[in-house]
């Protein structure tokens, strides 16, 4: 499934224009923080994560977790792109009844791997997850996506000592 770059151009312009659009029709939400994750989503969901839309929650997946759960526009865009579910229901964002609300839910949705809002936890899932994959001697990869309102948080900074102590090279912050 790997896209050339003139593709991943393409999709991450969709993924933008999807964010711009769900925000407007929810009159609510982020859209910094899922703007600025673009490239970084589209690169990851198209070419670098080993994922199985079949088996969402096959244990040999690479993981994603999107630390800046309020950037969840931008997760939902690309889930729907790589065909988690319909993009249609991207429109339904942040309405009563709708499983994308303001932060990702692990549990309303396939392919999303942790619920994330209060900044700073999601690095410390994701360290959790690598370490889990390293003591099961599995080749999985977590990705972790930060924002910079959350760096000076300390349990990120515990998170990532964790993290170095156990070399995680499976861990991509």
């Amino acid at each position: 499934m790997k896209k050339n770059k003139e593709e991943l151009i393409q999709i991450s312009k969709q993924i933008r224009k999807d964010i711009v659009e769900m925000l407007t029709e929810s009159a609510s939400g982020h859209p910094g923080g899922s703007l600025s994750a673009a490239d970084i989503v589209t690169t990851l969901f198209f070419n670098e994560l080993s994922i199985n839309l079949e088996n969402p929650k096959d244990e040999n997946r690479d993981r994603f977790v999107l630390s800046k759960g309020h950037a969840a526009p931008v997760l939902y865009s690309a889930l729907a792109r790589r065909g988690f579910f319909d993009p249609k229901e991207l429109m339904t964002l942040r309405k009563i009844g709708s499983d994308l609300q303001g932060h990702p839910n692990m549990n309303d949705l396939p392919g999303i791997d942790m619920s994330t809002g209060s900044l700073g936890q999601g690095i410390s899932a994701a360290v959790g997850m690598a370490l889990a994959g390293k003591v099961d001697k599995k080749d999985y990869r977590v990705y972790a996506l930060l924002g910079d309102g959350e760096l000076e948080e300390g349990q990120v900074w515990e998170a990532s000592m964790c993290a170095a102590h156990y070399n995680l090279d499976n861990l991509t912050i």
